[in-house]
C-alpha cells in the first residue's frame, strides 16, 4: 500500500486521515499533516471507504504521440531547394512570415505539429513520425512512476 500524499511505501501503521478536505489514506510521516485522522486502518471501530473493486492487473500501456523528426531542419531546407522555392515564396504558401521559415531552416525553432503538416504537404517530405512510448503495468518490471499530492502541493510549515 502507498502513501497518498508522498508516494512512499507504506511500512508498519496506515492511517486514514483529511488533508485539506481530501481523506486520504497516509503513511506515519504524513499522518502529521492531517486536520483529522481517523485511525490506524484495520480496527474495528474504523470508519472505512466504500469497498472498491479490484482492478484487474494492469498490462503493457502504450501512448502514442506525434513528434517532428530530429533533422526537420535540413529535410526542410533540402527540400524547399529542390522544389525551387524561396523562403518568401515557402512563407507566403504557409501563412506564416518568413522569419519563422529561416529560424526553422536554422533549427532555432522546432514547428509545432500543425505547422509541420502544412510543410510535408507542400514540400512532399516526411516531418512527424509517431512515437510509442511504452510503460509498464504494476506488475510489470518497471513500475512508471505516478505523481501524487505530495509532489506538486507546498505545505506550510
Amino acid at each position: 500500500m502507498r502513501c497518498e500524499l508522498c508516494g512512499e511505501e507504506i511500512r508498519g501503521r496506515a492511517y486514514l486521515g483529511v488533508v485539506d478536505r481530501a481523506e486520504m489514506i497516509l503513511c506515519e510521516k504524513c499522518v502529521k499533516r492531517a486536520s483529522r485522522v481517523y485511525g490506524p486502518l484495520g480496527q474495528a471501530a474504523t470508519p472505512r471507504r466504500p469497498v472498491q473493486r479490484a482492478r484487474p492487473p494492469r498490462r503493457l500501456e502504450e501512448a502514442v504521440s506525434e513528434e517532428v523528426v530530429e533533422d526537420y531542419a535540413r529535410v526542410i531546407r533540402e527540400a524547399r531547394e529542390r522544389a525551387g522555392l524561396t523562403r518568401d515564396a515557402l512563407a507566403a504558401m504557409l501563412g506564416v512570415k518568413v522569419s519563422v521559415i529561416r529560424r526553422i531552416e536554422e533549427g532555432a525553432l522546432t514547428p509545432p505539429i500543425d505547422l509541420a503538416r502544412k510543410i510535408e504537404r507542400v514540400l512532399k517530405v516526411k516531418l512527424v513520425e509517431e512515437v510509442i512510448d511504452e510503460r509498464l503495468g504494476r506488475r510489470g518490471e518497471a513500475e512508471a512512476w505516478e505523481e501524487t499530492l505530495g509532489d506538486v502541493a507546498v505545505f506550510k510549515e
